[in-house]
């Protein structure tokens, strides 16, 4: 099957798709201010992923998925007379098939990309640095989201902040591990800030994470990286107990006294309680429901009348099995271990770092939500692609067929 892209002025479809994702740190921070442009980008960039398969071809596991998909969204839509709770709700899992078909077939393509575009991608991430620098010191944002006080600069929550800060720092990876610059390496400060300052206990281990996967990069014998791992867990702590975040976790502490919750109740913020009741609810379902799911609205219904509020589950396993049911997950989870079993066998040297991989994902996912924000969708690959440049670098020394260091 060729993957010949079509070309006008030497712009390929999926370089225009890369372009709209490497901005969408510039962009999430702008849809605070108008609402939808996120949308609109999102909407040109299922008719680009349209056009690419209609140009390049398709093979049949990429069409099952994306069959699924857009059955998916008609479904719910005929389903609910396309009235939502959140109607974005309807299009986060089909992005995420598209996006992770997108990657795991062009994953050279990604990498091609942020190789050869130095100038757009730094323009990037100087312009969304320079304006969150500004916001450290603007009073307006900080704000307060339950019971603590954070940075949330001018996305206006620290989740929205969060991911942003992740996918900015990651790309400045890349910039530092192609070019040696210094100055990215210093940039990777404020991102690091931006969750430092911030209300997120969740987003704190995916940036420990990905602080250990660049450390892994930069680290020629692999065998001392265990050692390393102790000595920056060590590190983390300290900065952790200087910085606004520990207030997160004094808060929940005091809960266990002060609001009679469990230890778990406390530490999930509560979450443990909706989540084992949805999970009870889910699974005495009718078997069909179970099979293909509830639909997007399920959750928000069920957890309303109980709970006086109408929840999401916070939780990608609970939500993506209530919406997709059990072929869902079992496409979430696919979709996922494709990706890193791609990349996991150019990896030889440490299990460990495909362990920090996995839970800078899994996490996430688990505590806070994953598929349901684009910009931690989008950095995620990022990541696997990181592991499987350094292990190719590596062999390509070892072999002799470059020199230097990385």
């Amino acid at each position: 099957m060729s993957d010949v892209m079509y070309k006008r002025k030497s712009i390929t479809i999926r370089d225009l798709i890369m372009y709209i994702f490497i901005q969408f740190p510039i962009s999430s921070i702008l849809k605070t201010y108008i609402g939808p442009l996120n949308i609109i980008l999102t909407v040109l960039v299922f008719g680009l992923f349209f056009f690419y398969y209609m140009r390049c071809g398709i093979r049949k596991y990429e069409l099952a998925l994306i069959s699924y998909s857009i059955i998916t969204i008609i479904v719910n839509c005929v389903k609910y007379n396309g009235v939502f709770y959140n109607i974005n709700m309807v299009i986060y899992f089909p992005f995420f098939i598209f996006y992770m078909l997108f990657f795991i077939r062009n994953d050279n393509v990604f990498f091609n990309f942020l190789k050869n575009h130095k100038f757009y991608i730094d323009m990037i991430l100087y312009l969304w640095n320079f304006v969150v620098a500004i916001s450290f010191f603007i009073p307006s944002c900080y704000t307060y989201e339950g019971e603590d006080r954070g940075f949330v600069s001018f996305a206006g929550t620290t989740f929205l902040l969060s991911p942003i800060a992740i996918y900015v720092f990651i790309l400045l990876v890349f910039q530092y591990t192609f070019y040696k610059k210094n100055r990215y390496l210093c940039l990777m400060i404020i991102p690091s800030l931006c969750v430092l300052m911030g209300t997120s206990r969740t987003y704190l281990i995916v940036l420990i994470c990905a602080w250990m996967i660049f450390l892994y990069t930069r680290i020629s014998n692999k065998r001392i990286f265990k050692y390393v791992v102790v000595l920056f867990a060590i590190l983390a702590l300290g900065i952790i107990l200087v910085s606004p975040i520990k207030n997160k976790f004094t808060t929940a502490a005091g809960r266990v006294g002060t609001a009679n919750l469990s230890f778990i109740e406390a530490f999930t913020s509560g979450r443990s309680s909706f989540w084992a009741y949805d999970m009870y609810m889910i699974m005495h379902n009718k078997i069909n429901l179970l099979i293909f799911g509830n639909g997007v609205n399920y959750l928000f219904y069920l957890n309303k009348p109980v709970f006086h509020v109408a929840l999401w589950a916070h939780n990608d396993y609970i939500q993506i099995l209530s919406d997709y049911g059990i072929i869902g997950i079992m496409i979430y989870i696919g979709l996922i271990v494709a990706m890193i079993k791609k990349s996991a066998k150019y990896i030889k040297k440490s299990k460990l770092i495909i362990v920090i991989l996995v839970i800078l994902w899994a996490f996430n996912a688990f505590f806070n939500m994953f598929y349901t924000y684009f910009c931690a969708v989008l950095s995620f690959p990022y990541f696997i692609l990181l592991l499987k440049y350094d292990s190719q670098r590596r062999y390509m020394r070892k072999e002799g067929k470059i020199n230097g260091k990385i």
